[in-house]
């Protein structure tokens, strides 16, 4: 058996319900706990009253992008693993979330097995570093 056991806290924050539902149950076994935003504005006020390991956020979104999340986390101090998703593929987008330090950029339509490994991979980085 290679499965590992559940790790840290994780928020999804994506402006589609359906995908937050299916985003939740595929990574259900991966976290021990799942959280879920609306929509960006929605995400930064769970950031500010919950500690989270990892992060999965779509870039896309009504109100503030998943871009806008990323750039607040980092103006407040907030190291946690951010795994931005994006359909889009906009250079200067990737490149600003590069250079904001994103954990991992995921393609849209994603490969469910990487989005996984890159999830966990994200929660065992952010339950390993310092509270």
């Amino acid at each position: 058996m290679h499965s590992t056991s559940p790790i840290g806290r994780l928020l999804i924050i994506d402006d589609e319900e359906d995908l937050r539902e299916v985003l939740t149950a595929i990574l259900e076994d991966s976290a021990e706990k799942i959280d879920t935003a609306a929509n960006g504005i929605e995400g930064i006020e769970k950031l500010k009253h919950h500690h989270y390991d990892a992060i999965l956020s779509d870039e896309k979104m009504p109100k503030k992008s998943g871009l806008e999340v990323l750039k607040w986390m980092r103006e407040n101090g907030i190291q946690t693993p951010f795994i931005m998703h994006t359909g889009y593929g906009q250079k200067d987008i990737i490149q600003e979330a590069q250079n904001l330090g994103v954990f991992a950029l995921i393609d849209k339509p994603w490969n469910e097995k990487k989005l996984i490994e890159t999830v966990k991979t994200a929660l065992q980085t952010g339950t390993a570093a310092p509270k």
